[in-house]
């Protein structure tokens, strides 16, 4: 029995022996990936700063190009369908495909800046701008059945109140 207690004192010297070295290559290597991850961490706010000051910049470029670019559009708008109307009626259904494209490349356009305006007082004209040439591409497809039908489209009234709220919005 007395050999018995010496065998187990001694096995747990050992144990407690093992237990108090310090372990200096652990030590150095936490202290390394614990400043590691800080630099990591210190780039990834820099990076999301310089994003935010670009996405800012990017905004007020897009904010002071939208009332311009609109009114551009509407222009656009109203000599492609005073030029689809003047044509012979052999040839305007070829032309209001044109418009419907058109319309359609345009309503991208200002569907795009919904993101970027998200927050601020240029993201109703946008999506309203939007929508006004997703209902042109409508218009102008419908209006490949002839005058009669372009003028009576249900969708001009719609049209209409996206327009007038967004030139209200451009009011210089």
């Amino acid at each position: 029995m007395p050999a018995k207690i010496l065998l187990l004192l001694l096995a747990l010297a050992t144990l407690s022996a093992c237990a108090s070295l310090p372990s200096a290559p652990a030590s150095s290597t936490t202290a390394n990936t614990a400043a590691q991850r800080a630099a990591l961490a210190d780039h990834t706010a820099q990076t999301a700063k310089q994003r935010l000051a670009a996405a800012a910049t990017q905004r007020a470029g897009a904010e002071r190009q939208f009332c311009p670019n609109w009114r551009q559009a509407l222009d656009r708008a109203r000599g492609n369908a005073i030029g689809c109307a003047q044509m012979p009626a052999s040839e305007q259904a070829t032309c209001w495909q044109a418009v419907s494209q058109w319309a359609r490349e345009e309503g991208h356009y200002f569907h795009a800046l919904a993101p970027l305006f998200r927050g601020s007082g240029y993201a109703p004209p946008a999506a309203q701008a939007a929508r006004f040439f997703d209902l042109a591409q409508g218009w102008a497809i419908t209006c490949q059945n002839g005058q009669a039908a372009c003028t009576a489209a249900p969708v001009r009234r719609p049209m209409d109140s996206h327009k007038k709220a967004v030139n209200q919005f451009c009011q210089p």
